[in-house]
């Protein structure tokens, strides 16, 4: 996995790996309003929770999942400079709901580092601590 990486979900989620960033895309059929809510099987979200963070190994150093103290690290809202607007996003079980930041673009969130960071953080939490990687889901499918 490099930059550029990207990956497509059943439920219509696209993540992708540039430089510094993570974004998350939804697929344009898939996509009417600025509301969306992902949700995936118990299997398909733990295969998320492991992409994601082998993803942001891959595009930052010393990535650590961690608590957000400040609204600037706190993922739920994050600012895009190009859409000019605001985006939000939610984990819930088995699903994220993702209100994105413009209807002119299929882009619903772009993650910094730290922003990231919270969001792995509450990831785990959300996945009941499961912190798998592709490989042990990938063994779960073979038995």
């Amino acid at each position: 996995m490099g930059f550029g990486e990207v990956k497509k979900f059943e439920n219509g989620l696209i993540v992708k790996s540039r430089k510094s960033a993570i974004i998350l895309e939804a697929d344009e059929t898939k996509l009417n309003g600025y509301t969306k809510i992902f949700r995936f099987t118990e299997k398909e979200f733990q295969e998320f929770v492991a992409y994601i963070q082998l993803a942001s190994s891959k595009v930052w150093k010393n990535v650590t999942p961690k608590e957000a103290q400040s609204e600037a690290s706190d993922f739920y809202e994050y600012y895009d400079k190009e859409l000019d607007n605001n985006g939000y996003l939610r984990i819930g079980e088995s699903h994220l709901l993702i209100n994105r930041p413009s209807l002119e673009s299929n882009r619903m969130y772009q993650f910094n580092k730290r922003k990231m960071e919270s969001f792995l953080y509450d990831l785990r939490k959300s996945a009941g601590g499961v912190a798998m990687n592709l490989e042990e889901i990938k063994k779960t499918d073979d038995s």
